[in-house]
């Protein structure tokens, strides 16, 4: 049956503990759109219930059963609108698509079809990407509709029963900053395992519980217990199921911390496309393993195919930008393999196709500075957002860098200082004036910038080797007749750096966590993840 003449009413639902600030921004988001606001406390000892009340909303106490169905159960019995919108505390809409999800609901939504929408986590740092998944959150308010299952709730079984369909819709709910806050993460980590616990006394091992020991297991750093359970909900699965997909990624991120580990990752990346053929966090997981075995002609073709045929499953976390992802990392395989032009090719080629990632402007302008095309790269730069700060700092970056290849390094130097002096920090500004300094034997002022540069990307492997470098030229000049050691992927040769190539691999650019970070870096956050 299609939407009634008369605008339907659209309820918010949120059940809610000890989360009043999140709470506030949460209720901020939705207040000009919601005809109701419905909230279940499930036991807070800050100023939630407050929060909810101060901005409008029926507050219902409800004592905590651990069980996320029996609170979700009961806000749905208290709600009067004909549609109803799932959110979390913390989670948001933006102005723009609050506005657009009511004129929906108002005038398009079908009451026979359940809607999922996408829930992103922004990055963890400036280099990083966010990641998102799409959840059922916009339902019809029928009496069949139920919540089941104590954690990783869920209702796709009673839509099932209700022989509801189940479409996407283009808004975004948006989380904060708050979701990598590493005591919050523990806490609701700790929670999950007593839940899955509970639940599988009852239901027996299912895959998706397995998966949720996992994610536990793996927030609290008990690795050997994670990817035991994932292993578990690997052979568990249903061949080809969502969960499979996610148990897979979980092993796979399970088993990054030792570089031992490369080949059974690998192994295992082999395993799961036989079963997901195309996916592209996989395909790009796979490059990374066999760059990291030094296979870059392989690793190359895994990224090819990550860009061009890759899919992705909504229905599991997964890095939002995947795709400029893989194209990335092909470029930079093709540059090892001193394929510069193709390596240009394929990112101009990305970003004709997505003018509107930053992302990969910012690599190709790395590419025209390799490639000495410096007009290229400032034409770049200008197509930048309007926006982006600093941008004359990062022209003359650009410049300095240029130089820089030429091997003209005071004119590098000078440009480069400017650029760094304005506050620009953007990597190959960096990069290239350490490499100006060293090569005009300013070594202590090297090394400061450095130390700044390590502040901004304490994780960066090609500051560590800088340092190392330095730290060894230091030891070895006390020693007679002693050799300047470079690091590795440079030559350090009368004060002058190679500069075809940065120290960094690209292995550390985007290593397999970079392709499943879904799988690490946001498991078992909010109430609401399933």
């Amino acid at each position: 049956m299609s939407a009634a003449a008369t605008p339907s009413r659209l309820s918010v639902a949120i059940i809610v503990r000890d989360a009043e600030e999140a709470l506030g921004e949460t209720l901020e988001s939705v207040r000009s759109i919601a005809d109701e606001i419905v909230v279940v406390d499930t036991g807070s000892t800050d100023d939630s219930r407050k929060v909810a009340e101060r901005a409008g909303a029926q507050v219902f106490v409800h004592p905590w059963q651990d069980d996320f169905s029996a609170a979700r159960n009961l806000c749905l019995s208290h709600v009067q609108g004909q549609w109803l919108l799932w959110l979390d505390a913390g989670e948001r809409l933006s102005k723009e698509d609050a506005s657009q999800l009511r004129s929906f609901v108002s005038t398009s939504a079908d009451n026979t079809k359940a809607y999922a929408m996408v829930i992103q986590v922004p990055p963890r740092a400036p280099q990083q990407a966010s990641e998102q998944i799409a959840r059922i959150r916009l339902v019809p308010n029928r009496p069949g509709i139920r919540f089941a299952g104590r954690v990783r709730e869920s209702m796709t079984q009673s839509l099932v029963a209700e022989g509801m369909e189940i479409e996407g819709l283009p808004y975004r709910i948006a989380r904060g900053p708050g979701e990598h806050d590493v005591h919050q993460k523990a806490a609701k980590a700790r929670r999950n395992v007593r839940l899955a616990d509970l639940e599988i006394k009852e239901q027996g091992p299912q895959p998706h519980l397995l998966n949720c020991l996992g994610d536990a297991f793996q927030t609290l750093n008990d690795l050997d217990r994670c990817t035991q359970f994932f292993r578990h909900a690997v052979q568990g699965a249903e061949r080809g199921s969502v969960d499979m997909l996610e148990a897979y990624y979980g092993l796979l991120t399970s088993l990054d911390s030792d570089e031992k580990n490369r080949e059974e990752q690998l192994q295992l990346a082999v395993q799961a496309s036989e079963v997901f053929p195309l996916d592209a966090q996989l395909l790009c997981a796979m490059g990374g393993y066999l760059q990291a075995l030094g296979c870059t002609d392989l690793a190359e073709k895994s990224y090819h195919t990550a860009f061009h045929y890759g899919q992705i499953n909504a229905e599991v976390w997964h890095v939002a930008e995947v795709r400029d992802i893989a194209v990335i990392c092909l470029s930079i395989t093709l540059q090892l393999q001193s394929k510069l032009d193709l390596a240009r090719q394929a990112l101009e080629a990305a970003v004709a196709e997505n003018e509107g990632s930053v992302r990969l402007r910012r690599h190709l302008i790395e590419v025209y500075i390799k490639c000495g095309l410096r007009d290229e790269a400032l034409e770049q730069v200008s197509a930048l957002p309007r926006d982006t700060p600093r941008r004359e700092a990062l022209r003359s970056a650009v410049r300095g860098a240029c130089l820089g290849v030429q091997q003209n390094w005071i004119a590098a130097r000078a440009y480069l200082k400017t650029a760094f002096t304005a506050g620009c920090q953007e990597t190959f500004c960096l990069r290239w004036f350490v490499i100006s300094l060293l090569s005009c034997g300013e070594v202590d002022e090297a090394r400061a910038v450095l130390l700044q540069w390590r502040t901004l990307e304490p994780q960066s492997d090609e500051v560590a080797k800088y340092l190392a470098s330095l730290d060894q030229q230091s030891s070895d000049q006390t020693q007679p007749d002693s050799q300047i050691v470079a690091p590795e992927d440079t030559t350090l040769e009368r004060r002058q750096w190679r500069i075809d190539a940065p120290i960094e691999s690209p292995k550390k650019v985007a290593p397999p966590t970079s392709t499943t970070a879904a799988t690490n870096q946001v498991r078992g956050n909010s109430p609401g993840r399933s």
